[in-house]
């Protein structure tokens, strides 16, 4: 392709001849001659040129979220000698990055860095490249596409939060849950004797140990009644204004964030509806798949929910994430959700009042999802003898 500056050259060309010729100056058609010849040997330099480069790149942090700077380095690998050239990289809305490359013999490596931000959650694509060698007069110039592109997943913005655990946490949900569980039957399995409190099942006393301690104890078994958790993401768009329902992704998504963090060895099982998907989270890598799926997750005028059937003997905590206060909604989800005992309702948007919901669940607002998280490890946060 011939640059402006080679236009320039053949039209200054063309006149210096045709004025040589015409008044009989050899000096000005040797000229004229000299500035095409120029534009011709830089075409051909340039076509002659075949800059072959393999690229590849590497993204830090490897699974970016919403609103953080990723760091990409970009590796050149070259298997023919290259002259100095610029190489283009695409990024997401019609943005790029040019990189300058000094001439390179066959096998080297050639590394760039660059930084792009990450402003939504969603597929964002890196690349595709474009190598682009030029002559040294700048008089022509040639492009070649550097292979494919490169797809990230940007996860939504996520919040440190826990989920709650009657084993390692605090907080007054994890209360709840503890004073639930003393209440349900368990196996006869058992662990140890603790002190007495507010709530416990009285079926648990242990009378004679109490008579020689002069207060009140309790027995405890092995084999304590399993948590069911199930968290329910409200998609209907006629709940959220845009940016109550990016909060509400991001609310889901740092559920799911806290759950790839569990090891496998203790992992909590998790159940999350979204719509019309419903996930069963045994492992980290179904956190990972959950969180894939919220980075793409669109609201919709989907008003049912596909839940799965719950196991019993289990208890039953619930933790639904919604828009506005529509509690004719929400009282169908927990009753299709089984009806569980400790339930938490976290509202997204401006209007938080729910006076028709019962007294004994927990609400939190969610307007900003820093003060969110501080509300919710009021509630459940990780024991300060489990932290490292």
């Amino acid at each position: 392709m011939l640059s402006r500056q080679s236009g320039v050259f053949v039209f200054g060309g063309l006149i210096t001849i045709a004025v040589g010729r015409l008044f009989g100056l050899l000096e000005l058609f040797i000229m004229g001659t000299a500035l095409i010849t120029c534009v011709l040997v830089a075409m051909l330099l340039v076509t002659t040129q075949k800059p072959n480069i393999e690229i590849n790149r590497a993204v830090d942090p490897s699974d970016p979220e919403a609103g953080l700077i990723i760091q990409v380095e970009l590796s050149l690998l070259t298997s023919s000698r290259i002259p100095a050239c610029d190489v283009h990289e695409a990024t997401e809305e019609g943005g790029r990055v040019h990189i300058s490359l000094a001439p390179l013999p066959s096998g080297q490596v050639a590394r760039a860095n660059y930084q792009i931000a990450t402003h939504h959650r969603g597929s964002l694509i890196l690349g595709p490249a474009i190598v682009e060698v030029a002559d040294p007069l700048g008089l022509s110039r040639r492009s070649k596409n550097l292979g494919q592109s490169t797809p990230i997943t940007v996860y939504p913005q996520t919040v440190d939060i826990q989920l709650p655990d009657p084993k390692t946490g605090e907080g007054e949900l994890v209360d709840a849950i503890k004073r639930a569980i003393r209440n349900q039957p368990t196996s006869s399995e058992f662990r140890s004797i603790r002190e007495y409190s507010i709530g416990d099942d009285p079926r648990r006393i242990n009378w004679k140990v109490s008579a020689k301690r002069e207060d009140l104890v309790v027995n405890e078994y092995e084999t304590e009644i399993a948590i069911d958790t199930q968290i329910t993401l409200d998609t209907r768009t006629r709940a959220y204004s845009p940016e109550g329902f990016e909060r509400a992704v991001s609310v889901a998504a740092s559920f799911a964030r806290s759950i790839s963090h569990q090891n496998v060895e203790d992992f909590t099982k998790v159940g999350i509806n979204c719509a019309s998907q419903n996930f069963s989270v045994t492992s980290p890598t179904d956190a990972i798949s959950v969180l894939k799926f919220l980075a793409e997750i669109d609201s919709s005028d989907y008003e049912s929910l596909d839940i799965a059937p719950r196991q019993s003997g289990q208890l039953k905590v619930d933790i639904i994430i919604s828009g506005h206060p529509d509690t004719q909604w929400i009282d169908t989800v927990w009753k299709q959700c089984g009806s569980a005992r400790i339930v938490v309702v976290i509202f997204c948007d401006n209007s938080s009042s729910a006076d028709n919901l019962p007294p004994h669940w927990f609400v939190l607002p969610c307007q900003q999802l820093d003060l969110f998280a501080e509300s919710w490890n009021l509630l459940s946060a990780l024991s300060a003898e489990y932290l490292v």
